[in-house]
């Protein structure tokens, strides 16, 4: 927003920053750090029309309550920052004393958490109550009773095979590597919150289109969170060997088995060193839809390899996905806006994916080891 203070004689006072004395605003030289809730529109300024005005008008009465809810939760969440950290820590190092004292002071529950199964519920009702506002809480749902339904109808047509899976991916670890990399990314969504808060606002903009004249969004720099996205993208690329594994027992009743054709990996272990853009292509057509907006190969590559620029004035991301050489001749650009919702729907699915993890590590405690919690060493 800009301010013109031309033909006034208010005497601004000024607390806790330093004022800088010039006749006017000069767009590209004066930087406005804005730490809204909503998007921001720089403009001639217009009486009245304030920055939560233009928000209000663009969504309605009732989408900006729904905003003003959701982060009023994520300034409780800031507050309970260190106790979510720990509780995740704990869990992730299996130090499940302590997580237990904690998890269960945080939830204020009596709920029992004493076996392994009770805490992988404690510890899912602790991310849900703290993340809502980041999530969608219907479209979870919908996932979790997808991932009941297909494991209950797997172990009905093909429980050895659906065992055999388990077998593996528990033996080897990775199973709680893929739910440990995605309980790591949580405590980074908290530090970038206040970026993600105007992007959790286009939920209900719509007639906001990318790559248009940007919104300003808030102080965090896109170096602070490209490393946050290409960590995302990374862990889901993972967790679709979970996808893929369940996917190929149900059609060819091996978790090991994808369907034929050329360089095709021979095993669930080779797809898992696919690249990321390979592997949809082997999974045929799959029980588990990936959300296609929470993908973008190319960015993620650019990132990756850090063929990107960045203008911290216009806020302009520019990067490079072609394999070019030593040219970078054909850029492609987006605003940081447009990074920020990009982060938060690649995080909507890796949240949606972290469930996956719980609901087999569920299915593990109750149907494979064939009691409640039973301890093992996973």
């Amino acid at each position: 927003m800009t301010l013109d203070f031309e033909n006034t004689n208010v005497d601004i006072q000024v607390s806790g920053a330093k004022r800088i004395e010039m006749d006017a605003f000069e767009a590209g030289v004066n930087f406005v750090d804005l730490h809204l809730d909503f998007p921001v529109s720089f403009g001639k300024y217009v009486m009245g029309s304030t920055p939560f005005m233009q928000a209000s008008m663009r969504v309605g009465y009732e989408a900006m309550q729904i905003h003003k809810m959701r982060v009023n939760h994520l300034n409780d969440v800031c507050s309970s920052e260190k106790e979510i950290r720990d509780i995740l820590t704990l869990y992730s190092n299996n130090n499940s004393g302590i997580f237990k004292v904690k998890v269960l002071k945080f939830l204020g529950s009596k709920m029992a958490c004493d076996t392994q199964l009770d805490q992988n519920r404690a510890l899912y009702h602790a991310i849900e109550r703290s993340f809502f506002p980041f999530a969608e809480p219907k479209r979870n749902m919908d996932a979790v009773n997808l991932f009941t339904e297909k494991l209950m109808k797997l172990e009905i047509n093909n429980k050895n095979a659906l065992h055999a899976f388990f077998e593996e991916i528990v033996t080897n670890g990775f199973l709680k590597n893929v739910q440990t990399d995605c309980l790591e990314i949580y405590p980074r969504i908290i530090d970038i919150e206040l970026m993600l808060r105007p992007a959790l606002f286009l939920d209900f903009d719509h007639e906001y289109e990318g790559n248009q004249v940007p919104y300003r969004v808030s102080a965090h720099e896109f170096v602070d969170a490209k490393d946050l996205y290409k960590d995302i993208s990374e862990i889901i690329n993972r967790a679709l060997v979970l996808v893929a594994g369940l996917n190929n027992i149900k059609k060819r009743g091996s978790h090991d088995l994808f369907p034929e054709g050329k360089h095709v990996p021979s095993s669930l272990n080779k797809f898992a060193d696919c690249p990321f853009g390979k592997k949809l292509d082997y999974i045929d057509e799959s029980w588990y839809s990936i959300d296609s907006e929470a993908i973008d190969n190319q960015l993620r590559n650019s990132v990756a390899h850090y063929k990107t620029k960045y203008n911290e004035v216009s806020q302009e991301i520019i990067y490079f996905p072609q394999q070019e050489g030593m040219k970078q001749e054909h850029p492609k650009n987006m605003y940081f806006l447009d990074f920020s919702r990009r982060i938060l729907l690649s995080f909507r699915e890796l949240h949606r994916l972290n469930h996956l993890t719980k609901c087999l590590f569920v299915y593990y405690y109750l149907r494979v080891l064939g009691e409640e919690g039973t301890p093992v060493d996973i």
